[in-house]
This record gives structure tokens, sequence and C-alpha cells, in this order.
């Protein structure tokens, strides 16, 4: 067949509101179609919440290194996006060069007529396990989360993850941790002890607060802690990780191998969460799942992004052996229809189709009806107007 050669990155943003109580963010879902001179496109995903015309203006800078270029040398081309404008960036960049890089797996897909799992060795398993987040609503109200829990459950979901965003006092804040307790009792006492719960930090806390958190989820049967810190704060991560009976979770805000690799090396989390939308792409956590296997910890990756992301992910989760559970927003609207092969959970797992490349594309149609919308990211403050983590 002929060489091809990329002629154009187009972005394409779909607003997507985020149901619930005005603690969750609202979001455009930024896809990357990259097209080649031969009319083979590639579908990818560089969603960065409230950060939409940054990553857009990262794309326009990293064209320059793609255009002309031979779409399926994929790790040639990623290393000139993250080397050859010096700046290697960070998350802003990472999304950018996700969503091309991305965009070319899908590519290749199509021209070798192979789903990309089959592409890095084929499944390790039939189906995976799944598990939502997002379906409380931001809620704290326990009869409405009692009541969101069992739609959830009702949509074929046997697995939860909650976040409070709340601001907080450092060090010690019973009132917030009163009410963390009487959330995570509420979910397991509604779904019962078999299903597994996850708590979101959302890097809120100092390592002494997300101990004292830490605490109240080991009595309510947790299997993971994210973010109990920020992924900076790489000794306090460790010290969480220490003083707790229960799985530290984190990475969703990494970019490069590099930083991967000194959560591991500095016993940091034993789960991993590459986001494969702001990681660089594909390959990166493929590398970061590799490295994970070394030292025995397991791969959750994030991803309550668009289903796009999902379907992307689900490829990496279908190939490697050290995978533990894959995160999905709760989409039981029109946001599940955004792709040609919308996802379904049926008794908490999910499968993956046989088409070649990602095996999706994007619902033209029902994109256009979506057009972009402001996105919001809530602000928190203490009551003495601090500023607090989100």
């Amino acid at each position: 067949m002929k060489k091809l050669k990329i002629t154009k990155i187009e972005s394409i943003f779909v607003g997507a509101k985020t149901p619930g109580v005005g603690l969750l963010s609202n979001r455009n879902y930024h896809y990357v179609r990259v097209h080649t001179d031969e009319g083979i496109t590639g579908l990818g995903e560089a969603t960065l919440e409230s950060h939409d015309h940054a990553v857009a203006g990262a794309l326009k800078d990293l064209e320059c290194l793609v255009i002309g270029e031979d779409p399926t040398r994929i790790e040639y081309l990623t290393e000139k996006m993250v080397k050859q404008l010096f700046w290697k960036g960070g998350v802003i960049k990472g999304s950018a060069i996700a969503g091309i890089e991305l965009a070319l797996w899908d590519i290749l897909g199509k021209v070798s007529n192979l789903p990309v799992y089959k592409l890095i060795g084929g499944a390790c398993r039939d189906r995976m396990r799944v598990y939502v987040n997002g379906w409380s609503g931001g809620s704290l109200d326990p009869a409405v989360i009692r009541e969101k829990a069992q739609i959830a459950m009702a949509a074929g979901y046997d697995a939860f993850k909650f976040s409070l965003a709340l601001p907080v006092w450092n060090v010690n804040d019973p009132a917030n941790l009163r009410k963390i307790e009487l959330v995570a009792k509420t979910i397991r006492e509604t779904v019962g002890p078999d299903a597994m719960l996850m708590y979101d930090g959302h890097g809120r806390y100092d390592a002494d607060l997300a101990i004292r958190v830490g605490r109240i989820l080991e009595e309510y049967n947790f299997t993971f802690f994210e973010e109990p810190c920020q992924p900076e704060d790489e000794e306090g991560l460790a010290k969480v990780a220490s003083r707790l009976d229960l799985p530290v979770a984190t990475g969703e805000r990494l970019s490069f191998l590099p930083e991967f690799k000194r959560l591991l090396t500095r016993n940091c989390a034993s789960i991993i969460q590459p986001d494969i939308g702001h990681s660089c792409g594909f390959g990166t956590a493929l590398k970061a799942a590799h490295l994970a296997e070394a030292f025995n910890a397991f791969i959750a990756p994030h991803g309550p992004m668009s289903p796009v992301i999902t379907t992307i992910s689900l490829h990496l989760d279908a190939a490697i052996p050290n995978f533990l559970i894959q995160e999905r927003l709760f989409l039981n609207d029109w946001r599940n229809e955004v792709i040609t092969e919308p996802i379904q959970v049926k008794d908490g797992y999910v499968t993956l189709n046989d088409k070649p490349g990602w095996g999706i594309e994007l619902n033209e149609e029902l994109c256009k009806e979506h057009p972009a919308i402001p996105s919001y990211t809530p602000q928190l403050t203490r009551p003495d107007g601090a500023v607090c983590d989100w």
C-alpha cells in the first residue's frame, strides 16, 4: 500500500454538561481527528477540563512536527512531539500529544485491519471490569445517594467510586470526616458487602488528614483510596500508603514515564492510574503498565471523560496482565451515544468489538447537536477565604 501522509489535524468540541448539584465539572469533549492523503482518518481525545483553549493552542504548535509525516510511525512522531520543541511540557502538552498519538493508533489499526489491542499482543481477558463515577451527582443527602446507587446498579454496575468536593481544613477536619463516613456508610449499606467501593480524594488532603480519611474507608472495606494527596507530594503519598491497610491509587495527572517510575520506586502507590488522554497517549500508558507489572502493581486507568477515551482505555485493559478495573463516568443520556458503538455494561463488565482501530467513530450528527459550552470547574474556599483544591 502507498505510504500515507498526514495532511490535517482537526479539533472537534462537543459540549457535555455534567448533571448534579454543581460540585462536578462541566466540560467540552475535545476530539482530535488526524486526516491523511488517502482519506483514512484516525480518532483521538484530548479532553482537559477548563483548559480547552490551551490544549487547542498546543495542538496548533505541534502541527508542524507531524504534517507530511507517515502516521504509522507512532513512536517516532511521539518522540518528535515530546522532544523537538525543547519544552517537554506538562499535562496541557501531554493532552495535545495524546490527542494526535491516539488518532495515529486508530489509523494503524485501520491500515492493518486489526483492533489496536491485537497490535500489542492480543487480549489477556474476554471482558473488562468497570466501576462507575459521577453516579451520585455529588449529593450528600443519604436518600438521594441510595436512589442514585440503585439506578446505577440497575444499569449494570457493581463497583462505585465517589468523591466529596468540599473545602477542608488541614490536618484534622471532624465535620468533613463525619460527612465522608455518612456517605461511605450509606453507599455500603445500599450496594451490599461484595460491591467494590473506591474513594477519590482529588488531592484535597495533606498526609495527616488523608490518613484519618483512609481509616474511615478501611472500616467500610474500600478497594482503594485515590489521590489522597497531590501527585507531586510523593513523600505524603508514601506516608499515607505506609500507614493504611488500604491501597493508594494515583497517576491521572502525570504525563511522562519517569513520573510513574517515581510513584513505584518511592512506594507511593500500588495502583497506578494513567489517563491515556493526558499522558502523551497510548504508548506511554502501555509502558507505565509494563513498569508497574515489574513492581507487582496494578493498572486502573483514569477515564471520567467521554466514551471515546473509555473505549481507547479498554484496548489497554484487554492487553495487559496487571489490569485491575476501568473507570467510567455514569452516562445514562445522549453522551453515551456520542460514538457509533455505545458502551454497554453488563454485570459490571464491558467487552470490545473486533473492528479495526479503536472500533468506533463519532456520531457526527449528535456531536453537531451539542456545540461547545463554557467550561466550569467548581472553586472551593474555606470559611477563612483560603483557596482549596477541587
